[in-house]
């Protein structure tokens, strides 16, 4: 073969790589289950810790489903007490008056600088978003992101504990967040997706990190919640009942 009919023959590899390439990323994340994870159940089982709750109205829809279980809960937003909307003020004092603890400028991916050795049975963080683009050490930063938060929840997970974090399922979100990439950088099984449903939440209004307009969320009609446990605790694929 010659040199120019080598180069004709990498061009079309390439491209036919890339066709792939691109009909691959169009398509959305293949749920492992068709009900929503049960966060109620869980929730009510032992310790929950949510971070990024951004108003807390995820927090305020899901003690209003847990009764007297809301003592299990702990809920707390990056932002500190001196940025909170009304909505967020308002809503943080209808959790204290259920049993919930409530905290601000919590950092997600630095867990332990609040929590010390506490454990959890289940720590959510639902649509988390850096509101950037800009990629961080050759990534997206949302994959960075959640990669971080992972390894910091690891040290606060009881034995059984699980992470949910919920995001649009759209091919996009799946190249950017990396789930099975991240979870396997810190030691956690594949992920477990379900379907998410805001109807099941009352209340629940998704906030953006950054105020400019219309965001993926307001445009999307499906979402996923992606459960992760630690390889340590589990050999396999795994899905709850």
């Amino acid at each position: 073969m010659s040199k120019g009919e080598h180069a004709v023959r990498r061009i079309a590899d390439n491209i036919a790589w890339q066709r792939f390439w691109l009909s691959a990323i169009a398509l959305k994340r293949a749920l492992d289950c068709k009900t929503p994870f049960d966060f109620k159940a869980v929730a009510k089982s032992g310790p929950t810790l949510l971070v990024g709750e951004g108003n807390f109205s995820f927090s305020v829809a899901l003690s209003s489903l847990l009764g007297s279980a809301t003592s299990n809960m702990t809920a707390t937003t990056f932002q500190p007490t001196n940025e909170y909307s009304d909505t967020t003020s308002q809503n943080a004092r209808v959790l204290r008056s259920r049993g919930v603890r409530t905290m601000a400028g919590v950092d997600a991916t630095n867990l332990s600088q609040w929590f010390g050795r506490r454990r959890f049975d289940l720590i959510v963080f639902q649509f988390p978003n850096v509101g950037s683009r800009n990629p961080r050490y050759g990534r997206n930063p949302n994959h960075i992101l959640v990669r971080r938060f992972l390894k910091s929840a690891a040290a606060h997970l009881s034995g059984e504990g699980q992470v949910a974090i919920t995001v649009v399922n759209s091919s996009h979100y799946d190249g950017a967040f990396d789930m099975d990439g991240a979870a396997e950088r810190n030691n956690y099984a594949l992920p477990v997706a379900y379907p998410f449903r805001f109807s099941d939440y009352v209340g629940y209004t998704h906030v953006k990190t950054k105020d400019d307009g219309v965001g993926a969320v307001d445009e999307s009609d499906e979402f996923v919640t992606y459960v992760f446990r630690l390889k340590e605790r589990i050999g396999h694929k795994w899905i709850t009942p």
